[in-house]
């Protein structure tokens, strides 16, 4: 008997993406619609019902970003998502939904369709405008008591440091964000690329340009540093590094790289595995994964 394949639902501020994904992680179909956040939760559960209508699938995942009660179906908070906090994802798809949070499922599906779940365990990032991340752990998400576990982009790589969109100062994300990065740009560089994207800082560290090459080095090596705090905590197999920031390549791993072996107790260090697998709509993939395996127990 062949399996249904589930729909992944990957929630931005500005457009969410839908896929019909299959057992093997792979997008059969897909499309996207304005997420329009002040229209409300329950007016985007809609749309996206009416989009996917007509789709065969068996269940809905959702990756949305902010604090996640998984077993609710509901978001605990949205910073970006203001006003959907509360509201039961569950009851407005009829219960063939599971809500997850938005790096989670991005790490979940680069685990299970990239590194086909053969590392046990794997600390992941993602880097985007901020950084966020996941944990696996003996092959199963980590979600922490709270479901808030894999808050990586806050932990503080420097004390005092640069102010972090969170608040706090001295966050990883302030570092190694894009947000972070321009700010490193403007400080760094004599004549900031315009305009100020990951993409044109890497092509002008390409270039040759000695401002650029620093932004790249300063962010992977407090990525590298907040990494190795992971790494140190839980002794993983791998490292998945994943987002839009990550396509900068050999520019911010060798720093992480470098990181690692400044490390005075190598022994987690020695045949941990590093991956950055090519960029996939992972956050779409792993929400309809997710879903498919909630919906086995």
């Amino acid at each position: 008997m062949s399996v249904r394949p589930t729909v992944g639902v990957d929630v931005g501020g500005t457009f969410a993406k839908l896929g019909l994904v299959d057992v093997r992680g792979r997008v059969l179909r897909s499309t996207r619609i304005p997420t329009e956040p002040r229209r409300g939760p329950a007016d985007f559960a809609r749309r996206v019902q009416a989009r996917v209508r007509g789709w065969d699938f068996d269940t809905i995942g959702l990756g949305l970003a902010g604090g996640v009660d998984a077993a609710a179906g509901a978001l605990l908070f949205a910073p970006n998502l203001p006003g959907w906090a509360g509201f039961s994802f569950k009851r407005a798809f009829r219960g063939r939904v599971v809500v997850e949070n938005d790096a989670n499922a991005a790490v979940w599906g680069a685990y299970a369709a990239a590194l086909k779940r053969r590392p046990r365990t794997v600390v992941g990032v993602t880097l985007g405008t901020g950084v966020g991340g996941g944990l696996i752990v003996d092959g199963r998400l980590h979600r922490g008591r709270d479901g808030t576990a894999g808050e990586i982009g806050h932990q503080v790589v420097e004390p005092g440091g640069a102010p972090c969109h969170c608040g706090k100062r001295g966050c990883l994300e302030a570092y190694a964000g894009s947000y972070g990065l321009a700010r490193l740009a403007r400080r760094l560089m004599r004549r900031p690329p315009s305009p100020l994207t990951p993409e044109a800082l890497a092509a002008a560290a390409v270039a040759g340009d000695p401002g650029a090459g620093r932004v790249w080095r300063e962010a992977g090596e407090r990525l590298g540093a907040g990494l190795a705090h992971l790494v140190l905590a839980l002794n993983p197999d791998a490292v998945l590094i994943l987002g839009g920031v990550a396509r900068a390549g050999r520019l911010i791993l060798d720093p992480v790289r470098r990181a690692w072996r400044a490390q005075p107790f190598q022994v987690p260090f020695a045949r941990l595995a590093l991956h950055a697998p090519a960029e996939r709509e992972w956050g779409l993939v792993g929400a309809a994964l997710l879903a498919r395996e909630a919906r086995k127990h």
